[in-house]
């Protein structure tokens, strides 16, 4: 009986202690899930608060730079289905800069009249000549380069950069008559000025202040990619490259030739690198290292020779050096890591 009854004691002492363990393991357990818990709100307050702030610094920075001009002929244009620069704003956008990238370029223009719109080397009056009083008079006008030269603008459906713009005061139309010889030149031009007023004398000489040559530009990143027309020698390519960014606020990147080869560019090449330094980018250089890494038993033998030569393969750009949809995007690849790594996001 006295054994039953110990027995029984003990059977009593051992729940009470084993429930007494649970309830402080209890208590132990969820004191550690309110440090999770705890741990999990603050780090997850933390990340948004880190995100919102990071999101009004780009918002700040987008309100700051206007946006980004994209100048050049006709690889900045590209193909319909591929360009860099649509590119380029959806690899901005990923980083959080929601900013307006413009495409500036035409189908076969020159250097000279790539900055003539843009303004760096300006469009002039060619001849004295008057703009008639009434709005719906179409003038009749010479222009040309202020470097002398002849411009070949407006010859097809898409001009950014001219219109709208201003001669002498009088804010208008600018317009050109594309050759029949020749459809990358302009025949004639044409003034029509917006809003009717007195008639203005205009003497030769006069700069055409086209839409490109607007000051919001200056605060945008101004990008210009070169091409082998408008020039004869690399100085002078040099020179109008120099003009071109002594016409901006110091945010630029210039693209060089994506044509030729490794020994037809060399000295462009040179120049430009020397000059620009981190602002310049080699796109044939960078296309054609790209090309020699991704290398593999699909590369054609052609393929194969273009790349030891340094020319582009076809398979990231054709024999002008328009570029494919890979290459467009190893190319704004490259330019939105310049933008970033040169603190124009800053």
């Amino acid at each position: 009986m006295i054994k039953k009854k110990i027995l029984l004691i003990v059977a009593v002492v051992t729940l009470f202690a084993s429930v007494a363990v649970m309830l402080l393991a209890k208590d132990s357990n969820e004191g550690k899930i309110g440090n999770i818990n705890n741990y999990s709100k603050n780090y997850i307050y933390n990340r948004q608060e880190k995100l919102k702030k990071e999101k009004e610094e780009n918002e700040k920075v987008v309100a700051k730079l206007k946006g980004v001009a994209c100048w050049g002929g006709s690889n900045t244009v590209g193909y319909v289905y591929a360009n860099y620069i649509d590119f380029l704003y959806e690899d901005l956008k990923d980083m959080g800069y929601d900013l307006p990238v413009e495409n500036k370029g035409v189908k076969d223009e020159s250097t000279v009249d790539v900055l003539g719109r843009q303004g760096s080397i300006p469009i002039i009056v060619g001849e004295n000549t008057e703009i008639d009083g009434t709005n719906n008079t179409i003038n009749d006008i010479k222009i040309k380069s202020s470097s002398g030269a002849n411009v070949n603008i407006l010859c097809g459906t898409k001009n950014p950069g001219v219109n709208p713009c201003s001669i002498n005061g009088v804010k208008g139309t600018l317009f050109g008559k594309t050759s029949e010889e020749d459809a990358t030149k302009t025949s004639a031009f044409y003034f029509q000025r917006e809003i009717s007023g007195e008639k203005v004398e205009v003497p030769a000489g006069t700069v055409v202040q086209t839409e490109g040559s607007d000051a919001k530009y200056k605060d945008y990143i101004n990008i210009i990619w070169l091409e082998r027309k408008g020039w004869s020698t690399p100085k002078e390519l040099l020179e109008q490259t120099e003009k071109f960014v002594e016409s901006i606020n110091g945010k630029y990147i210039i693209i060089g030739l994506s044509d030729g080869d490794e020994n037809t560019n060399k000295e462009v090449d040179k120049l430009l690198e020397e000059k620009f330094g981190d602002k310049f980018i080699n796109s044939r250089k960078l296309l054609v290292d790209y090309a020699k890494n991704d290398m593999g038993k699909n590369t054609t033998e052609s393929n194969k020779e273009k790349i030891a030569k340094g020319i582009i393969p076809s398979n990231l750009a054709d024999n002008n050096g328009l570029l494919s949809v890979t290459g467009c995007k190893v190319l704004s690849k490259n330019v939105c890591d310049k933008i970033k790594t040169l603190g124009y996001l800053n």
